[in-house]
């Protein structure tokens, strides 16, 4: 079970698709969080969230990992949502083209589950209430996954 292997092939496809755009948009994973936000108008946030792995009654392999992809997608408030949902699109695309990838003979395979969201919020506060998106505008898009490592 590598979980790093996992985590990249989930975000490079967002480094790289984010990065194409012009201007090119920051993109900023687990653990390291947006420390620009006084120096930036927008960015994204890619969270992945493991789920249960080593429940044998499921497989008798290891190699397949379960979790939760979280994009969060913060734009410039008091904008409207445009540009938010422009750069929300981005991450959909990005999502079913994972989706869609073929499986190849070894490395990590992964299939997505249904998109939920976008959801919109200003963060004022509650459950999405980090000091360093107050002054953005965020959506939110989640999915679950399914990852199988071949050797």
């Amino acid at each position: 079970m590598n979980y790093q292997s996992v985590r990249t092939a989930i975000e490079t496809p967002f480094q790289t698709n984010y990065g194409a755009l012009s201007p090119a948009i920051p993109v900023f994973f687990d653990n390291f969080y947006n420390v620009l936000s006084d120096s930036v108008d927008e960015f994204i946030h890619v969270n992945i969230k493991f789920g249960l792995t080593t429940e044998t009654a499921l497989t008798s392999s290891h190699n397949h990992i379960r979790g939760i992809v979280i994009v969060r997608i913060c734009s410039e408030k008091n904008k409207g949502p445009a540009r938010n949902q422009t750069l929300a699109t981005t991450a959909f695309t990005t999502l079913n083209t994972l989706d869609n990838t073929a499986k190849a003979t070894s490395g990590v395979y992964v299939r997505m589950g249904q998109i939920d969201g976008p959801s919109f919020t200003t963060v004022e506060g509650g459950q999405e209430s980090r000091k360093g998106l107050y002054p953005f505008f965020m959506s939110r898009i989640e999915t679950d996954f399914q990852a199988q490592l071949t050797p």
